[in-house]
């Protein structure tokens, strides 16, 4: 999956007392270039190691599906592809990318599957060399993204050009941790938490009490991270798109790994990054990163216009402070 470049979120977890005869699990491993990590409450003598197997299948179904670092994924074999030749894709195919379809036409292209090509070109794709390119190629890339060059009908799809390139890192992480809570959820699980690459999902509670997130503190260096705020979350999705990790420096000059689409060059703006709440993990992923490249004052008033639970980090414009912070009011109400 996406290059991973470290977490944004943090699971907090409380001194609870145990309950009588049950216990809180734990199970991790790793999936889509990072790590994930799954806790539920459950019998104290429940057998985690058929669900183990069971979750660590459903996650390399993802990842063969949506990464386009596997050369035999699905969406591999997509990308290289003909132009107007019909791909049948799976379900889960269609379900990501439909909705990354939806929301591209909603942000009027701010949002798009298809900019591969410019994050390749930057080097932020699969074995990517980072680097300033030439404007040519800039120019040349544009051509082929955008997000009605693709088509779907039914199960199957098209693309108007062979060298247009669908990126779905940018919703996968979030559709993998909902998969997952399906799962536990089909197995009786009620209580649960699950967390992949700093996406998380929550349901019920943490055994007694509400499970708590916290949201870092934006910071180039993972060794100066820091909890900025801690949020009960329960039968809620929070997800984070963030500029302050993910990015090179040429000369005096930082790239940001998010790409806009009109230039074919990184977003420059103060905003740093970005919490979004949703039901769905998948959604507030994908939101996250919308509003990322939206830049503060725009990705505020988008947030706003659509009622999304979200919470902005940027640069403090007074420059009193390193960072400022604001929410929308839909964030404030299920916030604690």
């Amino acid at each position: 999956m996406k290059y991973f470049a470290g977490l944004a979120l943090v699971i907090l977890m409380t001194s609870c007392q145990k309950e009588s005869g049950i216990k809180m699990h734990h199970l991790s491993g790793r999936t889509m270039g990072t790590t994930y990590n799954i806790k539920f409450v459950a019998p104290s003598d429940y057998s985690t190691e058929q669900l183990k197997t069971d979750v660590d299948d459903r996650l390399k179904a993802v990842n063969m599906s949506m990464s386009t670092y596997i050369p035999t994924s699905e969406i591999s074999k997509v990308n290289g592809a003909k132009a107007n030749q019909a791909i049948e894709i799976s379900d889960d195919f269609r379900f990501v990318l439909s909705h990354a379809l939806d929301l591209a036409k909603d942000t009027e292209g701010i949002f798009d599957p298809t900019i591969g090509p410019l994050v390749n070109l930057w080097g932020f794709g699969p074995n990517g060399k980072r680097k300033v390119p030439e404007t040519a190629k800039i120019n040349e890339a544009i051509k082929v993204v955008g997000y009605k060059k693709i088509s779907l009908d039914g199960k199957s799809l098209k693309k108007n050009f062979s060298k247009t390139y669908i990126d779905l890192s940018a919703s996968a992480k979030g559709f993998g941790v909902d998969a997952i809570t399906k799962l536990l959820s089909s197995r009786g699980l009620k209580n649960n938490m699950v967390e992949i690459g700093g996406e998380v999902r929550t349901m019920g509670k943490s055994l007694s009490r509400p499970w708590k997130i916290g949201v870092e503190t934006p910071s180039a260096s993972a060794s100066e991270k820091g909890i900025l705020k801690v949020i009960q979350l329960e039968g809620f999705a929070l997800a984070t798109s963030g500029s302050y990790r993910n990015f090179f420096k040429y000369g005096d000059k930082v790239y940001s790994h998010t790409i806009d689409y009109r230039t074919g060059r990184p977003v420059e703006h103060t905003l740093l990054s970005v919490s979004v709440i949703s039901t769905s993990c998948m959604d507030a992923d994908a939101v996250a990163t919308a509003l990322m490249a939206m830049g503060t004052e725009k990705g505020f008033e988008y947030a706003k216009k659509n009622a999304i639970k979200a919470y902005f980090i940027f640069r403090d414009p007074t420059g009193q402070k390193k960072f400022a912070q604001k929410a929308t009011s839909e964030f404030n109400k299920v916030v604690k």
